[in-house]
């Protein structure tokens, strides 16, 4: 099963799979999976929001597993295992979508991995919210037709995904996403960006914070007047950041600012503040009446002076910043996704021609701030390693936390090191020395052995002349798709067996030959995260290290999972 939800950093998009909760209770009263079947076909429920709109825990997909479970039962189907992604699009090839790929590998194999449940299918409320892109529809088809039942409804109508009759055709066409249409869209809403931009055409998109959105019965576009609310906070952060303010010193001030009725100052999107959010207001040319273009500001062709936009910006005599105030702020950005697509800069070396790295710190990415931030909140961000510079260079280098809305907890590097690695291998000496390495044999060993012999005995007919080259081509065609994808499949598995082996065979001796990457691979496996609490009151900085300070917490589950199958039940397993 997978669960890509965080409780400390909750999220709408997310992906998950379960157990259908009717089948879960029959089986959490001693019942069995064939018992609750009968003569019923075996199905999985898939279910999507591109955009979670709705207030709760995943409404509206709820919503459609209802739906699925209602519909499956009048074809004699029933839904065993549940499969969602939540606040996810499936209309961008650059989007992965979890749920959506693992019930693909589960229906090729017939069963859920983890518990073994069969699965001749699967059923959603329409096509799209399984698929939109041809190479999604090609991975469900295929998936389909390497399980060899074939059974897709969709709402109350089984479509036949497996025969080649005509109904591909159609599974492509009325999803309105074949690969030649979203190309297509994409330039049209390229050139449509350009043109505007080089007229000075109000921006499109949604709307930016300083601007007012769009309202038709007032013939306003969106973007094209200022909201007379932000603006003032906006032309704030801009001065901040000329004046030589860190961005998270203007994120912290903005996220603590509040307007005339005590609310606080939020994004355009209603959220708080991050350094992030912040950079990309203040470096956007929009507040100037600047657009870029293919890395360029747009210029008038007669003067070449930047073009200003057809929209409401800065005036310079009453605001006090300008195009010249923008050069400077953006002097100082040279990281290319912070660039507002200008061109980037040539690096200069370091004196000498050496850059000096920073090394990677062992536990870092594990630790988290436990301070309460500006925002009342825990503040759980990541703490990370720092070179000690300066007069503190001889406490050495240390972990600290970065966020913009918290002063932030800080630790030397050496302490929590030594500390945590001897907890980390105590831990693992005690429940993982002894154990031996393997790997679990793949569950497509066997379906791919079936489809090379297949491919090999179809070949061999086309050589003899028994068959003709183009009767066989389509076959052909499919069954090279489907051995690349179990071949990945298989990849991706023995990969994962690798790492499950660092831990399998334990011993210290295995942690001295370990590289830093795979040391801290163990650790993510065993450690979900380590809490870094402030410094009491009245203790001094320089104070001894207290462990007390650092709160472990191990990970389980799957970890549980990976001891049971090689030493059965581990009685008095200290897990949290």
């Amino acid at each position: 099963m997978i669960d890509t939800r965080n409780p400390a950093r909750p999220s709408k998009a997310f992906s998950r799979s379960y157990v259908a909760p009717e089948l879960q209770a029959h089986l959490d009263q001693g019942g069995t999976v064939e018992e609750w079947l009968g003569e019923r076909t075996p199905i999985a429920s898939m279910a999507r929001i591109s955009a979670d709109r709705l207030k709760g825990d995943a409404i509206g997909v709820g919503r459609q597993h209802k739906n699925n479970a209602r519909n499956a039962a009048l074809h004699n189907c029933a839904v065993v295992v549940c499969y969602e992604d939540n606040n996810i699009t499936a209309a961008k090839r650059e989007i992965v979508r979890p749920a959506f790929l693992q019930m693909v590998k589960d229906i090729t194999h017939g069963f859920e991995e983890e518990t073994g449940i069969p699965l001749k299918g699967c059923i959603a409320v329409e096509r799209e919210r399984v698929y939109r892109l041809p190479r999604d529809f090609v991975a469900l088809q295929d998936a389909l037709v390497m399980n060899g039942a074939g059974t897709f409804i969709e709402d109350e109508t089984p479509l036949n995904l497996v025969d080649d009759d005509g109904m591909v055709i159609a599974g492509l066409v009325t999803s309105g996403t074949g690969e030649a249409e979203v190309c297509k869209i994409g330039k049209r809403v390229t050139r449509n960006a350009k043109d505007r931009a080089e007229e000075g055409g109000v921006p499109g998109g949604p709307r930016r914070f300083g601007w007012l959105g769009a309202a038709k019965r007032e013939g306003r576009l969106g973007n094209e007047e200022r909201n007379p609310a932000e603006w003032p906070y906006l032309i704030q952060m801009i001065k901040k950041r000329s004046e030589g303010r860190s961005w998270r010193h203007i994120t912290g001030w903005i996220n603590r600012e509040t307007d005339k009725d005590g609310n606080p100052i939020l994004t355009a999107r209603g959220g708080k503040w991050s350094e992030q959010g912040v950079k990309g207001v203040v470096t956007n040319p929009a507040w100037w009446g600047g657009r870029i273009l293919d890395g360029e500001v747009i210029k008038d062709l007669d003067t070449g002076d930047p073009k200003l936009g057809k929209w409401e910006y800065a005036d310079p005599e009453v605001d006090q910043v300008s195009y010249e105030t923008w050069r400077l702020i953006m002097s100082g950005v040279s990281a290319s996704r912070l660039h507002r697509g200008m061109m980037k800069p040539p690096t200069v070396e370091a004196s000498g021609g050496e850059t000096l790295r920073v090394g990677k710190y062992l536990f870092s990415g594990i630790l988290r701030c436990g301070r309460i931030n500006d925002l009342d909140e825990v503040c759980y961000s990541k703490l990370s390693g720092n070179k000690a510079t300066g007069k503190n260079a001889k406490y050495g280098d240390y972990y600290r936390c970065g966020d913009a809305n918290c002063k932030g907890v800080g630790r030397r590097v050496a302490p929590v090191d030594k500390f945590l690695q001897e907890l980390v291998l105590s831990y693992l000496d005690k429940h993982f020395a002894g154990t031996e390495p393997r790997t679990i044999p793949w569950r497509g060993n066997e379906k791919l052995a079936g489809l090379i012999v297949q491919r090999k005995k179809i070949k061999e007919s086309v050589t003899n002349g028994e068959v003709d080259w183009g009767d066989v081509h389509d076959m052909l065609t499919r069954l090279e798709r489907n051995i690349k994808t179990l071949q990945e499949e298989e990849q991706e598995y023995l990969r994962a067996e690798a790492k499950k082996n660092l831990l399998r065979g334990w011993s210290r001796e295995k942690w001295g030959q370990m590289e830093l990457d795979e040391r801290k691979e163990v650790i993510s496996q065993v450690l979900v995260s380590v809490v870094v609490l402030p410094v009491p009151k009245g203790r001094g900085d320089k104070a001894p290290f207290d462990p007390d300070l650092l709160r472990v917490s191990w990970r389980k589950g799957k970890q549980a999972k990976l001891q049971s199958e090689d030493q059965g039940s581990l009685p008095g397993l200290d897990v949290a």
